[in-house]
């Protein structure tokens, strides 16, 4: 079993956070975790076989244990899928699969349409696909919720995030957990949420409200993207963007799919279950 870490520097001052755990010689998989504004995490391994797989942990840009935390300069969807292949390249990987979660999945997407040679397979989970119609949506749900708990809108807590004081960012940053947590039919109390969110907190939130205010950065060569064969989502019925993201891929092209009677949580245990089985199917070679 392997167990390795480290950092690799990009040309443009970032410093990314890797792990490496389970099986040398074992199928190398990267996983990309969800936010924009995520992390990896160890809980992340439940997802596989460590006997089988050679897993790569990566924090993305601004993201966990990578530097500058919560940095929103020279960060964008095209970087990070750079990121990916330059930590393939450095680890002395030919070929690897990917999986993606969330937001993850539409890294491995943008990274499959650059590199389709590098890839074995790719398992999307939970998936989330940035386009117009889906943003808007997202949007409006969001607002809504911030509304309820007195929060203004996205843009006013993106402002906020941005040149707020402390406590303005803080009390910003409070709101929109609410407001997410709604969202997704979870609670927290008020005095729990006010201890969890801390500098760190507001960095993550300033980043993943980065993305959604530059749409993502998504693009219209992202109108006629394509899967290739060895590709398979992973999708909860009770996940509402999440459906929209596999009827808007399924437009493009057929798509190997399993639905599952779950929402946008992929710790669900039965879509837990699906992506541990489902990463042990063969790859074409």
């Amino acid at each position: 079993m392997t167990g390795a870490n480290g950092y690799l520097a990009t040309d443009d001052g970032h410093q990314l956070y890797w792990e490496r755990h389970g099986t040398l010689g074992g199928e190398p998989v990267f996983f990309l975790h969800g936010g924009p504004g995520g992390r990896c995490s160890r809980h992340h391994l439940e997802f596989f076989d460590l006997r089988c797989f050679d897993v790569i942990l990566l924090d993305q840009r601004g993201c966990g244990r990578s530097r500058p935390y919560g940095q929103t300069r020279r960060n964008s969807t095209g970087l990070n899928v750079e990121d990916i292949d330059a930590l393939r390249l450095h680890l002395g990987l030919e070929r690897i699969s990917l999986l993606g979660v969330s937001w993850g999945s539409w890294l491995a997407i943008q990274y499959q349409q650059r590199y389709p040679a590098a890839l074995l397979k790719t398992t999307l989970v939970s998936i989330f696909v940035p386009f117009e119609a889906n943003r808007s949506a997202y949007e409006e749900a969001i607002d809504a919720a911030l509304s309820e708990v007195g929060g203004g809108t996205t843009r006013d807590i993106h402002q906020t995030l941005n040149n707020g004081g402390c406590e303005q960012q803080r009390q910003a940053a409070i709101h929109w957990l609410q407001a997410t947590l709604r969202l997704n039919g979870q609670s927290m109390p008020l005095g729990a949420l006010k201890v969890f969110v801390d500098e760190e907190a507001v960095h993550a939130i300033r980043l993943e409200l980065h993305y959604h205010v530059n749409r993502y950065f998504f693009s219209v060569d992202d109108e006629n993207l394509s899967l290739n064969t060895d590709t398979l989502v992973i999708q909860g019925i009770k996940d509402t963007f999440g459906m929209a993201s596999l009827r808007w891929l399924r437009e493009r092209q057929p798509i190997h799919c399993r639905l599952l009677r779950a929402g946008h949580n992929a710790f669900e245990l039965p879509v837990l279950k699906a992506v541990r089985q489902s990463l042990k199917r063969a790859y074409t070679l």
